[in-house]
């Protein structure tokens, strides 16, 4: 931060602020001394500095805290008819109740009853925490995902206990008291390996020992000492092989873990750590309020869904330190992600959870563990905490994706790299799971053209759920020929295959960043290096890639999004432009150069989006360049 600690405790000293900016103080230096200092410090920096001025180039989103219960409402109202008998929800699709269907719809009914905009719901909630606390501590919990449903249940029963019988709520708390840690979760703390269940069992497990229904502080202070070695120093958290998603769902819990009050001997560190994971995420956010991509469960609903609590709490934290600059950012990235689920809302109320617009009976693009029933209600339950969370006076300021003037790379965990000028953001995946992601420019996201138009790509070995394998890898990247004929591709080479990348950048301004990326490792086809050059502004994203090594010819691919499963594509090659329009929107690459040629591969390979084509641009030489643009090419 640009100030000093003596300055700003010398500012507000004798007022309630200096007891908290002590203790952030205290966090910090906990930080330091165990992870360095906070890599993304400078972008903070220049943040606060860049809020200060007029910004013509952004709008408030004009979404307000009721917005959170709209959307649950939808949800909760799809829901409640396919509540069993005993209480539970259960799937649509699948004919059974599963995971943490129940007490999730038990949460989020109780923000919709207790908030006043639906009563109605209210005698549904309670027979989802009669059946689901019952379930949780008699070792039922369903797909034994006992370890997700404590904390779920406890917010649950703060936000009801006003509004039931003293009966109902005294039968809950006896059954939620009978929770045994060590014989209901699945993961203990002396487990071989610890992912994000057990922290989400440890946010649980706090909030029934501060509720006088337990007293697991060993347990939970067991965990966290087990915990601790996934953090990196921005703040992130490392679950096996490094999803995107994943980090952030650890981080949600650990904050709501400290939010709701744990003052055990880890919790200076945890604080830190949750401040500087919501700043990383902060800066992770595309334009349209989107989740960064990458790994397991990309693309999903709830993705967004976590950041909105995430934002808001960290909204609510800057503004009681009269924060005003970092307060705005969060709450204006809350109500992005709000928005980015609003899109998402299908005619029957509740969500597509996965970004695409296929019937939920076709689960395409879904993880093996997707299910129509949980994730929708995953999403509803974390918005209900982002209502609960969400600080009414906190007005929306410029966030980092409207400000732009900044790149950084995540490497190697996460090997990730975001660029990012005012309206316009990238994000690059330098060594891919090819599992999920190809390696390559995997987004670029602009403010007057659709996200889904390029927000992911394709990989050959994609472990979730499609129709078929592709029969390739796409992103945005360059391949290249052989002196036997054979064309590779850069998206097609996984992390497994590359050293960890060079990776640069410039700032000019706000308007104007550049990256220089730099792929060495086992290239196939005579490649020794790759070059990737980046220049994003305002207006464009200008790429040049170049290959060298012992190679015939370059290509340049730009993936193309065909459909989205409801919703067609107008795809039009004219000369050496691309032209891509949806729904209102147009998105155009465009080859540079001379003597460059353009063709549509003529493609149909299904992605989490939907299906994608590709176009091709060739040029003599060993370099070539596009430029990718909102609208059609200036005459």
């Amino acid at each position: 931060m640009t100030w000093t600690r003596r300055d700003f405790l010398s500012a507000v000293a004798g007022s309630a602020v200096a007891a908290g900016v002590a203790a952030r103080a205290q966090a910090d230096d906990a930080a330091l001394a165990r992870f360095g200092a906070f890599p993304l410090a400078h972008l903070v920096d220049r943040l606060r500095t860049a809020v200060g001025r007029r910004d013509e180039g952004w709008r408030p989103t004009g979404l307000g805290r009721d917005e959170y219960l709209r959307i649950i409402q939808g949800i909760v109202r799809f829901f409640a008819p396919l509540q069993d008998e005993r209480g539970a929800i259960i799937d649509p699709h699948e004919k059974t109740e599963r995971q943490y269907s129940t007490p999730a719809f038990a949460l989020a009914a109780a923000a919709l009853a207790a908030s006043g905009r639906d009563a109605s719901v209210l005698p549904a909630a309670v027979r989802a925490m009669d059946t689901a606390c019952a379930d949780l501590a008699d070792g039922r919990a369903a797909d034994a995902h006992a370890d997700f449903y404590t904390v779920l249940l406890l917010h649950a029963d703060v936000v009801l206990r006003r509004a039931v019988a003293a009966s109902a709520e005294a039968g809950w708390r006896r059954n939620l008291a009978r929770v045994a840690p060590e014989r209901v979760y699945r993961f203990q703390p002396d487990a071989q390996k610890l992912h994000n269940w057990n922290l989400v069992a440890a946010a649980g497990e706090w909030l029934r020992t501060r509720e006088g229904l337990g007293q697991s502080e060993r347990w939970i202070e067991a965990s966290l000492d087990r915990q601790m070695e996934h953090f990196t120093p921005a703040g992130m958290y490392r679950d096996p092989s490094d999803p995107m998603a994943y980090d952030h769902f650890a981080r949600l819990w650990v904050l709501d873990l400290v939010e709701e009050g744990y003052a055990g001997p880890h919790a200076a560190l945890l604080n830190a750590l949750v401040e500087r994971g919501a700043w990383t995420s902060l800066f992770m956010q595309s334009p349209w309020g989107e989740a960064p991509c990458g790994g397991r469960s990309a693309h999903h609903q709830w993705n967004e869904a976590q950041q909105a609590v995430t934002f808001e709490t960290m909204a609510r934290r800057t503004s009681a330190r009269g924060d005003r600059a970092a307060a705005g950012a969060f709450t204006r990235a809350a109500r992005l992600s709000l928005g980015s689920i609003g899109r998402w809302v299908r005619p029957s109320g509740e969500l597509w959870i996965v970004k695409n617009r296929f019937d939920p009976r076709l689960r395409h693009g879904y993880e093996g563990y997707s299910y129509h029933s949980q994730y929708n209600l995953l999403a509803a339950a974390m918005l209900a905490l982002a209502w609960l969370r969400a600080d009414p006076r906190a007005a929306e300021a410029p966030c980092p994706a409207d400000v732009g003037g900044f790149g950084f790379a995540l490497q190697p965990a996460f090997h990730k790299a975001f660029v990012a000028a005012s309206g316009a953001f990238v994000e690059i995946d330098t060594g891919a799971d090819p599992g999920y992601n190809p390696t390559g420019v995997l987004r670029i996201h602009l403010r007057d053209a659709p996200p889904e138009i390029l927000s992911d790509g394709v990989t050959a070995r994609a472990g979730y759920q499609l129709p078929s394998k592709p029969t390739r890898s796409l992103a945005l990247g360059p391949a290249w020929r052989d002196r036997e004929g054979a064309w590779h591709a850069l998206a097609g080479h996984a992390g497994a295959d590359l050293e960890p990348a060079d990776v640069r950048f410039a700032t000019d301004s706000r308007e104007r960043v550049e990256a220089e990326i730099c792929y060495r490792g086992r290239l196939r086809g005579g490649a020794s290096a790759v070059r990737e050059r980046i220049r994003v502004t305002s207006a464009a994203v200008e790429i040049e890639h170049e290959v060298e090594g012992d190679v015939d010819a370059v290509r340049q691919v730009f993936p193309l999004l065909l459909t989205d499963g409801a919703r067609e594509s107008a795809i039009a090659v004219q000369g050496r432009t691309v032209e891509l329009s949806r729904h209102g929107g147009r998105i155009t690459f465009e080859a540079l150069g001379d003597r460059v040629t353009v063709a549509r591969l003529g493609l149909s390979e299904p992605c989490r989006n939907g299906y994608m084509d590709a176009a091709c641009a060739e040029a003599p030489g060993r370099a070539i360049r596009c430029r990718v643009f909102a609208g059609r090419r200036p005459a």
